[in-house]
C-alpha cells in the first residue's frame, strides 16, 4: 500500500506524461517526488486543536480581506465626492473670477468716460453723458448678475446629498459646514435628521458623564439657519399696521384706570408712534399668522410630553429632546421676528417664554401666564415695558381637545364716512320730533339687547370695536409687534384644554457690565458655547429657586451667543 501523505498533500496524475505528481492544497506547492513524511512521531492526522487554529486563521484572513475591499470602495466614493466638490467649487470660482474681471473692465471704461466728460465740460460740451450712463447701467447689471450667481444654490448630486446626510448623522459639524459653504443646503428631512442626531449625542454624553461636544452647538446653529429658510417658503398672512402708543405718559388717572380696570383698555387715548421703551425697535408694526410655523412632528405632545407645561426655571426632570425642541421653536420665532422687522438678530432676545395649558372652568391668575380659560383685553407692552415683540405658538387645535379660546385682535372700529355720519345725524333729528317715540325706542333697544343672544357686557365690549378672531390650529403661530396697535384678548374656553407657547421678546440691550459680573462671561469658542448649553439648559441638576432664577437670567442674556455662531457674536 502507498505510504500516507502528510497533512495537506494530495496526489494526481499529469494528463500529458501520465506520471503521478503531488500538490499541497494550502501552499499550492507541487512535487514529482512524494513529500517527506510528517515529523509527527505518531504519523497520524493533525490534532483537532491545530485544525481549529487553522480554521480560525483562515476566517480572520477572509474578514480582513473583506474589510480591506470595503475600505477601498469607501475611499473611492469619498474621492469621487471630493473631486465633485472641488470641481463645483472650481467652476463657481471661475465664474466669479470672470464676473469680477468684467466689473473691473467696466469700472475702467467708466473712469475713462468720466474723464472725457470732465474735459468736454471744460470745452463747453457734454457729448458723453448718455454713453457714461449706459455703461453705468451695464456695470450695475453685471454686479447684479454676480450677486445673483454667488447666491444661487448649487444643484447637488445624489452622492453629495447622501454624504451630507452621513455627516449630519455623525454630528460632524466641520464636514456639514463645508457642504453648506459650498452651496449644498439641508432640506427639511435632513434638518430633522440633524436635530435627532444632536439629541442622541446629548443623551450619549450625559450617560457617559462627558462634556458636551463643540459639534453640538455648531450643528444647532445650522439647524436654526435651515429652519428659517424652510419657514420662508411657507404661507404667511401679514397685516401691516400703523404703530400706536398712549397719548398720555406716566401714571395719570386714566393710566391707572387702564392698569386696574380691564374694560378701560379700549378707551385709552392713543397716538401714532412706537413707544419701545429703552429698546431698538424699528418703525414698522404688523401682525402675522403662520399657519404651518411648526410641523405636526415638531409640535407633537406625544413626542415631547413635557411641552404641556414647561418653564426654563424647572428643567431637572425634562428630557433633553424636549428642552432642545423648545429652544429650537423659540429661536425660530426670534429669527422670524428679526427677518420680519429688519432687526439685527443680536438685538432681539427672549424676555419670557413658556408652554402652558389653559383649562375650561378655571380662573386666570397672573396675566396670560395662568392656567385660566380666557385672557382679558390687554396690550403686551403695557403689561411689561420690555415686551417689544410677541408670539403665541399653538400646540393644539380648536375642535380637537377644546372648544372656544379664539385669539382675538381688538381694534377701534374704522371711522365712518362723513356722509354716513350726516345721514345718521339727520335720522336722529327726525326721531327727536316725537318724544313718545323716543321712549318706545329705548324700550325696544332694551329688548334688542336681550334678544341678541349676547350678554350686555359682551355687547358693550364690542361696541365701537372691530374684532378679528383667529381659531387656534396646532403648529400655527401668531407673531406681532407688542404695542397698542395690537390690543388682543383670548375668548373663553368653553370645554377641554388648550396648549400654547406664549413668548415675548425685547430689544433692550444687555449692559456689558452684566456679562462682566457673570462667573463665566460671553463665550469665546465653540467649546465655551457647548459648556453654556450644558450648564444653562442640559445639566439636569437639582437647584434651589434662587439658583434657578440666576441660571434663567443668565440664559436669556446669553441667548444670542448660544444660538448663533461665533462669526455673528
Amino acid at each position: 500500500a502507498a505510504a500516507a501523505l502528510p497533512a495537506g498533500w494530495q496526489s494526481a496524475v499529469d494528463p500529458t506524461t501520465g506520471k503521478s505528481y503531488y500538490y499541497n492544497v494550502e501552499t499550492s506547492e507541487t512535487s514529482w517526488e512524494p513529500p517527506a513524511a510528517s515529523a509527527d512521531p505518531g504519523g497520524g492526522p493533525p490534532s483537532p486543536v491545530a485544525v481549529d487554529e487553522l480554521t480560525s486563521a483562515r476566517a480572520r484572513a477572509m474578514e480582513l480581506q473583506r474589510k480591506l475591499e470595503t475600505a477601498a470602495k469607501e475611499i473611492a466614493v469619498l474621492k469621487g465626492e471630493n473631486d465633485g466638490l472641488k470641481s463645483s467649487a472650481q467652476a463657481r470660482a471661475a465664474e466669479i473670477a470672470e464676473l469680477e474681471a468684467k466689473l473691473e473692465r467696466a469700472a475702467k471704461e467708466i473712469a475713462a468716460l468720466r474723464e472725457e466728460k470732465d474735459r468736454s465740460k471744460e470745452d463747453g460740451t457734454d457729448t458723453k453723458v448718455a454713453e457714461i450712463a449706459a455703461v453705468a447701467d451695464v456695470d450695475d447689471d453685471i454686479a447684479s448678475t454676480a450677486s445673483v450667481s454667488a447666491a444661487a444654490p448649487v444643484v447637488a448630486t445624489e452622492e453629495q446629498l447622501e454624504a451630507l446626510r452621513m455627516a449630519v448623522l455623525q454630528v460632524d459639524a466641520d464636514k456639514v459646514t463645508s457642504f453648506l459653504d459650498s452651496g449644498i443646503p439641508m432640506d427639511e428631512e435632513t434638518t430633522e435628521a440633524a436635530f435627532w442626531a444632536v439629541v442622541n449625542e446629548v443623551d450619549r454624553a450625559e450617560r457617559a458623564d462627558e462634556p458636551l461636544s463643540a459639534d453640538v452647538p455648531q450643528m444647532l446653529h445650522h439647524i436654526y439657519d435651515a429652519d428659517l429658510e424652510h419657514l420662508l417658503t411657507r404661507e404667511q398672512i401679514r397685516t401691516n399696521l400703523t404703530c400706536m402708543q398712549p397719548t398720555q405718559s406716566g401714571l395719570t388717572q386714566q393710566g391707572m384706570a387702564y392698569i386696574f380696570d380691564d374694560s378701560a383698555a379700549k378707551d385709552l387715548p392713543l397716538s401714532e408712534g412706537r413707544r419701545c421703551e429703552d429698546g431698538q425697535c424699528c418703525d414698522a408694526c404688523s401682525r402675522n399668522i403662520f399657519p404651518t410655523f411648526a410641523s405636526d412632528a415638531e409640535s407633537s405632545l406625544e413626542t415631547f410630553p413635557e411641552l404641556t407645561s414647561l418653564t426654563f426655571n424647572a428643567l431637572t426632570d425634562v428630557s433633553a429632546k424636549t428642552i432642545l425642541q423648545f429652544v429650537r421653536l423659540i429661536e425660530r420665532v426670534r429669527r422670524t421676528m428679526a427677518h420680519e422687522y429688519g432687526l439685527p438678530l443680536k438685538t432681539i432676545l427672549p424676555l419670557q417664554a413658556y408652554s402652558r395649558k389653559y383649562v375650561a372652568g378655571t380662573t386666570q391668575q397672573g396675566g396670560g401666564g395662568g392656567e385660566g380659560d380666557f385672557v382679558t383685553l390687554h396690550t403686551d407692552e403695557a403689561t411689561h415695558s420690555g415686551y417689544h415683540y410677541s408670539c403665541v405658538l399653538y400646540l393644539s387645535t380648536k375642535g380637537k381637545g377644546f372648544e372656544g379660546g379664539d385669539f382675538v385682535f381688538n381694534d377701534p372700529e374704522p371711522k365712518k364716512d362723513s356722509k354716513d355720519e350726516g345721514a345718521k345725524a339727520g335720522a336722529t333729528s327726525a326721531e327727536d320730533d316725537d318724544d313718545d317715540d323716543n321712549v318706545d325706542d329705548e324700550d325696544d333697544d332694551d329688548g334688542e339687547w336681550e334678544l341678541s343672544g349676547e350678554s350686555l357686557a359682551d355687547q358693550i365690549r364690542k361696541a365701537g370695536r372691530k374684532l378679528t378672531p383667529y381659531e387656534p390650529q396646532r403648529g400655527a403661530a401668531v407673531i406681532f409687534s407688542s404695542g397698542w396697535e395690537n390690543m388682543h384678548e383670548v375668548e373663553k374656553i368653553t370645554s377641554g384644554t388648550r396648549y400654547a407657547v406664549p413668548c415675548f421678546f425685547t430689544t433692550c440691550p444687555v449692559p456689558e457690565i452684566a456679562y462682566d459680573q457673570m462667573k463665566v462671561g460671553k463665550p469665546k469658542s465653540n467649546e465655551d458655547i457647548a459648556d453654556d448649553w450644558l450648564h444653562l439648559l442640559l445639566a439636569h441638576r437639582e437647584e434651589s429657586p434662587v439658583e434657578s432664577m440666576g441660571r434663567v437670567k443668565e440664559l436669556l442674556m446669553k441667548w444670542h451667543y448660544m444660538c448663533a455662531p461665533l462669526s455673528e457674536h
